[in-house]
């Protein structure tokens, strides 16, 4: 690959995604009351980093500037997020529930990033392939980011509605999980990456992934007496 296509625009976009976490995090971190300025602030940085995200791909697709490099950045600055999030999150959450079920999904989230990036380097190796974000792993990632908005955006709510937000999010990165290893699997015996089975799975994601949004929705609602 060339020289410059690690500097071509959508990349640059990854790369300002990425920047904005550290920005996110300090300043969250010295929130003292919801509005302030250390609010304000973080959820700019943390606006700013979702919206690269939205436009890097449709950008490197329009203007024919997809790389390898681009496949493999984004989603590593998707983890990079969810990570700086949970990490974030789970200082503030721990402390309000006295239970450590943030640090559980960051620990299961840690375990299938190395899993799969020991896999990636592995497949590369032996198909000279590198694996673009699939969908169940955008599935995940979304279902997954909003719990942690509805989290960052309403820190009033109930604490057994934290605790049930933060469960649903621990099934859905374990499923994201069991779905890698079947793709995994798919790529290195060279069979159909979207073969019945796996297309029955990202289905049944999909929903299980729509639920779990309009259960944090409904609850959230309820509890600011929307409904």
């Amino acid at each position: 690959m060339r020289k410059r296509d690690y500097f071509n625009i959508p990349n640059l976009m990854g790369y300002f995604r990425i920047l904005m976490l550290p920005v996110f995090m300090i300043f969250y971190l010295k929130v003292e009351t919801i509005g302030d300025r250390n609010y304000i602030i973080a959820l700019v940085a943390l606006l700013l980093s979702i919206l690269s995200d939205l436009f890097d791909g449709k950008v490197a697709r329009k203007f024919n500037m997809v790389t390898d490099w681009g496949k493999m950045l984004d989603p590593i600055a998707d983890k990079l997020t969810q990570g700086v999030l949970a990490i974030t999150l789970g200082i503030r959450i721990t402390a309000r529930i006295g239970q450590p079920l943030m640090w559980i999904f960051l620990g299961i989230f840690l375990i299938k990033e190395l899993y799969q990036g020991l896999m990636g380097l592995y497949i590369i190796k032996k198909k000279d392939f590198v694996q673009a974000a699939k969908w169940f792993g955008k599935f995940s990632t979304g279902g997954v980011d909003m719990t942690f908005f509805a989290l960052l955006l309403f820190p009033n709510i109930p604490e057994h509605v934290v605790k049930i937000l933060c469960w649903m999010i621990i099934l859905v990165i374990i499923y994201a999980f069991f779905c890698y290893v079947l793709y995994h699997i798919g790529i290195l015996n060279d069979k159909p990456t979207w073969n019945q089975q796996v297309k029955i799975q990202i289905g049944v994601g999909a929903v299980f992934i729509l639920i779990h949004v309009a259960i944090m929705a409904l609850i959230i609602l309820q509890f600011y007496g929307v409904l």
